[in-house]
């Protein structure tokens, strides 16, 4: 006998995604909060977003980052100080772990680097 292909309704599909665009996309997570098999995760992912696993763990997590973004974004906006601060690290090259002295310091580097001819 045939064994049942599982599927997922809209509320698990809406759930799955829930699961990956929050950063929880490894295989063992998301099979144990759906109770499926790890072998049924590409045809269930296949049949409620039309791409495997893999493909919807790399698109949801983008989503994730982008929601993630632009959540830190609104609260720079809103004047939060440390929501500025990480973002001004990302986008104008200031490393996420330096001090802001070291971070020129590395800048200054980089712009000597740049202007010796070799």
């Amino acid at each position: 006998m045939a064994r049942k292909k599982p599927s997922w309704d809209e509320g698990q599909a809406k759930q799955v995604e829930g699961l990956l665009t929050a950063f929880n996309g490894d295989r063992e997570t998301v099979c144990a909060v759906m109770d499926c098999a790890d072998g049924d995760l590409d045809a269930l992912c296949m049949d409620a977003f039309g791409i495997d696993f893999d493909a919807c763990v790399h698109k949801f997590e983008l989503i994730g980052k982008a929601r993630l973004k632009s959540a830190l974004f609104k609260s720079a906006e809103g004047g939060n100080a440390k929501a500025i601060d990480m973002l001004a690290r990302e986008h104008l090259d200031m490393g996420a772990t330096l001090t802001r002295k070291q971070s020129l310091k590395m800048q200054e580097q980089r712009k000597r680097a740049e202007e010796v001819d070799f």
